[in-house]
């Protein structure tokens, strides 16, 4: 992977607050901001949520009468398969 340095300016408090973030995490503040960047770039654009919050099956969500555990024993109603 090709790789571009960069040098930025951070406050002490913006700086702590990585590093504290980066340490929990059992990372440095690099690899911390690595992680942050690569996150960002999975998130959906503001495009991508448009469309979706216009689908209409979104639009129908949490309106079905159901089983509480629905979705975690879907295989059981469907098939008759042991509950978890």
């Amino acid at each position: 992977m090709a790789t571009k340095r960069l040098t930025i300016e951070l406050s002490t408090d913006q700086y702590e607050l990585l590093r504290k973030q980066a340490s929990s995490t059992g990372t440095t503040v690099t690899g911390f901001i690595r992680k942050l960047i690569d996150d960002f770039r999975l998130r959906p654009t503001a495009e991508a949520r448009k469309h979706y919050q216009n689908d209409p099956l979104y639009k129908v969500r949490g309106s079905f009468d159901g089983p509480k555990d629905l979705a975690e024993n879907h295989d059981h109603y469907l098939y008759g398969r042991p509950s978890k």
